[in-house]
This record gives C-alpha cells, structure tokens and sequence, in this order.
C-alpha cells in the first residue's frame, strides 16, 4: 500500500508528466447541453451548395474569386456514416451550434496571405485575397476545451 507521501508524491509525478500546471479547471455547468460531432457540412448561403465532412477527408471544397467573398453557414451531423456511405448527411440530421452558447467554432486558414475568414459559431464569410490554393481547419471549443476537430479543408481562391 502506498503511505500518503507516496501517493501525493505519484500524483504530482503524473501531472508534471502530462504538461498538468496542478490548478484545477473549472468544469463547465452541468446544465449545458452536451455536444455529439460526427461530422461538419460547409453550406454556401446564397448557392446551397455544400461541402461536408467524412471521416477523414471531405466531400468538395469551397471556391471564393480573389477580391471576393462568399457567405457560409456551417451544420453539423451527430451521427456518423458508414465508411462506405459517402452520400451527404440527410439535411434533417443537421444542426447548428445556437443552442450551445458556451462553444464556438474558430476557423483558422493555414495561409492567411491566400485568404481570411470572419464569423461565429453559426457560420462566416470567406475572402479571396490572392489565387492559389490554401486549407482551413475548424474546431469546436467548449470554453477553452477542443470537442471536435474536422480533417483540413481544401479552399481554392481563384
């Protein structure tokens, strides 16, 4: 059996181990609804098009003009497809993150020169700045906490 000094000397070994600083994290309020991602789908306001998520690769890739923009509302499934099954997720399985006001859903584009993206947690706006091709990636956060992360998207700004 291990004597109290050993066990608070185990544990603090455990935590330097994993990068832990020893402060406690606040948990968010067990009253926030809880969020099950399967995958991401991308939709063109004014086309409809889309562009979704999966496993780990995408269904298409959005397309901007350089020295334009394009608006995108951004759905998510909880239930996930077959690998096989590469259909889009059907449209009455989509939500949105408006319920869910502690997350939000930073988009970051790998090269910021190509393009820029401005938005919230229910979607944003892409600008083409310079032709060529970049990737973006989105996560879902809870607070400070990553819930979700889809594979890179592919973006062409031409």
């Amino acid at each position: 059996m291990f004597g109290r000094r050993a066990l608070v000397m185990a544990s603090a070994a455990l935590l330097a181990a994993c990068g832990g600083s020893g402060e406690s994290v606040a948990e968010p309020p067990a009253s926030a609804p809880r969020l099950s991602i399967a995958s991401v789908i991308v939709e063109d306001a004014v086309t409809g098009n889309v562009v979704f998520s999966h496993d780990d690769h995408w269904h298409g890739f959005p397309v901007v003009a350089a020295g334009g923009e394009r608006q995108f509302r951004v759905h998510f499934v909880k239930q996930g497809r077959s690998p096989d099954d590469h259909d889009m997720p059907p449209k009455n399985e989509w939500f949105t993150l408006q319920p869910y006001a502690d997350h939000s859903l930073p988009v970051v584009i790998e090269d910021p020169t190509r393009a820029r993206w401005t938005g919230d947690r229910l979607g944003g706006s892409l600008g083409g700045l310079v032709a060529g091709a970049t990737r973006m990636n989105l996560r879902v956060f809870r607070g400070t906490t990553t819930v979700w992360e889809a594979p890179p998207l592919n973006l062409v700004v031409r």
